[in-house]
């Protein structure tokens, strides 16, 4: 029997130039996805959430509350992104934090890896990401920024022309930035 150790999740320095880092408003991003996260409660709270739901209108409610049903922890949903510049809208879903004891590290790395997967099997291109989980009663917002870049560059692939962390400030964008520069990021 020949044992055979292959190197899934390692990402390939080659690709991580297509990380991009920019300030400026995820809703504005003319990407093909942008990603946010919801609760499993299916609570729309959060400044990311909000904004996102202003550009879209009531429309993406409406749609989140009529077909999304009994969703699981980790799970991932392409929606339509009704008036954004993107295609789509990629909804993950973590637990309701009730206190720092039920933030588990790979939920939130775990969906971020699956927000990169379902845009590689839907042929995208380019997806963008905020500051996912770091929001007020989540991650601390150095924990969230490793554990975003470490799901984005583990499933950095060829395919993918713009992978981008849109940062709403100057000190989140630094933050980010050292995080990507930790897993072989050169900027």
């Amino acid at each position: 029997m020949k044992l055979v150790i292959s190197k899934s999740g390692q990402s390939s320095k080659s690709f991580l130039e297509r990380i991009h880092l920019i300030q400026g408003d995820i809703t504005e991003q003319d990407v093909d996805a942008i990603a946010i996260l919801i609760p499993q409660t299916l609570d729309y709270k959060g400044s990311i959430n909000q904004a996102v739901m202003e550009a879209c209108g009531h429309n993406l409610d409406e749609f989140i509350l009529d077909n999304i049903y009994k969703p699981k922890i980790g799970d991932v949903y392409a929606i339509p992104a009704f008036d954004l510049p993107a295609k789509h809208i990629f909804v993950g879903v973590l637990p309701y934090f009730r206190t720092e004891f039920d933030m588990n590290d790979a939920h939130l790395s775990g969906v971020v890896r699956k927000i990169m997967e379902l845009s590689r099997c839907m042929l995208l291109k380019s997806v963008a990401f905020p500051p996912l989980g770091s929001g007020k009663g989540a991650y601390p917002k150095v924990k969230a920024a490793r554990l975003v870049c470490q799901g984005i560059s583990e499933r950095m692939e060829e395919s993918f022309e713009d992978v981008r962390i849109v940062c709403p400030d100057n000190k989140t964008l630094r933050l980010f930035d050292e995080k990507l520069r930790g897993v072989g990021w050169e900027g």
